[in-house]
């Protein structure tokens, strides 16, 4: 069956001050497909789809959209010619309802004598929801009651309506990281619409870095590196290690997790939980951490994993039970107290949101954690900051122009090392990683892996939450594995006697 061409891509080429972003690109996009789209970060994925929805220009080069010239200025024009995008980061607006956000830019259709037809925009908004099977979120509902998870389902379903939900000529949706924070549910739910859409004559773009849901559901894949597109092949007999070899330049091997690093942790008991308890999420914890040990706590979503780490660090307060650090009993009633009085420091899931300031600059967000370490006179010194932060930047390999770049224009890899520079700044013994890599590429993650081996060289003890479950069993010491609030089974690691995901998985379930 011969395909239909959407969209041609010729000769695309970005050029910013000091960095070549995107080299003479050529791609074709068809109708009925999903074109997966692979990279390491800063491999030039993210400024290729900004130009296709018209929030970048290209320096040199053309599109054509159905055999026309295609040059959208904002993202809604390109909306409006069949052309949007789920954003990794999210671009709803918080305080406007559910309907609000996804009839955005069309509102136009429920005016009435210069009112908005709230009760039928919400109506509509429902019907949209219930069309992608979700059943939970209310169209009234403002946006910033609402998770995480949640607020992606929303966004997804703005995009999917706008330009995907009515025949045409064919329309491209563009997916960037969109499961990041999805269920494995609600993963297989996007899924189906996205083929459901394809089989209408729609094209969907999907960027992951986790390369098993490109393979499963991309028919087609590009792979991208330092801005050019090294190859494009049909989604067959592929397997993780082809792509990443393409992808890195360089075949996976067994010490993806640096395993030979893992060091045997110290006698020393750090930090230690006794009972504790946070009613409705989990109760009677019972665990230590100890000096210079990487614990991986593991379960599904409600498991009680990431309530027991907000109330570790201090985000959320227990309702029994005992935090011990130290020997020393203690209760925290913030985050900046847990790591003042206690050493403990938390690096968050949502990174652009909690994790750093994308407006401030790189070494700005560096010394967040110890002004002290940067004061002089009793005032904090610009030039201290630099300096703590180039040692960092060095240390750590982020690519940046100079230390004054503001963060929120760093890839991510980037910027979580940044994140990583701040909590090795900050000085604290205890630190516990939130799903440290989540949204990085495989390359940025092997040199992440290796900066969790040297914190815990350090003498330094962590908690991690990985984003998969080989991560943390890669990563760990000994594994926790929670399920409705309980720990059912603990794991040894070793180096050379890792547990299996299987065994693993049935205390999980």
């Amino acid at each position: 069956m011969e395909r239909k061409l959407l969209m041609t891509i010729r000769g695309v080429t970005k050029q910013y001050p000091g960095t070549l972003a995107l080299n003479n690109i050529d791609m074709d996009v068809y109708g009925g497909e999903v074109l997966g789209l692979i990279g390491e970060n800063g491999a030039g994925k993210s400024t290729l789809m900004k130009i296709m929805i018209g929030a970048e220009t290209a320096t040199s080069g053309t599109l054509e959209m159905h055999g026309k010239p295609y040059a959208p200025h904002t993202p809604i024009e390109a909306m409006k010619l069949g052309v949007g995008m789920v954003f990794q980061e999210q671009s709803l607006i918080m305080n406007l309802t559910v309907a609000q956000n996804i009839y955005i830019g069309r509102e136009e259709q429920y005016v009435k004598h210069a009112l908005v037809d709230t009760r039928r925009m919400n109506e509509d908004a429902q019907k949209v929801l219930q069309g992608l099977e979700i059943t939970n979120i209310k169209s009234g509902t403002r946006v910033n009651r609402l998770d995480f998870a949640d607020r992606q389902m929303v966004e997804i379903a703005k995009v999917f309506d706008s330009v995907g939900a009515s025949e045409g000529e064919g329309s491209i949706i563009l997916l960037d990281e969109p499961t990041s924070v999805l269920s494995e549910k609600e993963i297989q739910q996007l899924f189906r619409h996205v083929r459901r859409l394809c089989t209408r004559g729609n094209a969907v773009i999907f960027v992951s870095h986790k390369l098993d849901e490109v393979m499963e559901i991309a028919d087609r894949i590009c792979v991208f590196k330092d801005g050019c597109k090294v190859d494009e092949m049909p989604n067959e007999n592929l397997d993780e290690g082809i792509l990443y070899e393409k992808m890195v330049g360089k075949t996976a091997s067994g010490e993806y997790y640096h395993v030979a690093r893992q060091r045997v942790p110290e006698q020393d008991v750090v930090l230690e939980l006794r009972k504790l308890c946070k009613r409705g999420y989990f109760a009677d914890v019972d665990l230590q951490l100890h000096k210079g040990e990487i614990l991986g706590i593991c379960g599904v979503v409600g498991s009680g994993k990431e309530d027991l780490c907000a109330v570790i660090c201090g985000d959320e307060d227990p309702t029994g039970g005992e935090i011990l650090v130290r020997g020393q009993s203690q209760r925290f009633a913030s985050p900046s107290q847990a790591r003042k009085a206690a050493s403990i420091l938390s690096v968050p899931r949502e990174r652009r949101v909690e994790g750093i300031i994308g407006e401030l600059s790189a070494y700005e967000n560096i010394c967040m954690s110890n002004f002290d370490g940067v004061r002089q006179n009793g005032v904090i010194s610009d030039k201290l900051a630099k300096v703590q932060a180039e040692k960092y930047v060095q240390e750590l390999s982020i690519k940046l122009p100079s230390v004054n770049q503001r963060v929120g224009r760093l890839s991510g890899g980037n910027a979580q090392k940044v994140v990583f520079a701040r909590i090795l700044a900050s000085g604290c013994d205890i630190l516990i990683l939130d799903h440290p890599t989540r949204g990085v590429d495989v390359g940025a993650k092997t040199e992440i892996y290796s900066i969790i081996r040297d914190i815990a060289d350090q003498g330094k003890s962590l908690i991690v939450l990985g984003d998969t479950l080989d991560e943390t069993i890669g990563l760990s010491n000994r594994v926790a594995v929670m399920k409705d609030g309980e720990i059912t089974k603990m794991f040894d690691a070793p180096p050379d006697g890792k547990p299996e995901q299987v065994d693993i998985v049935k205390y999980m379930m």
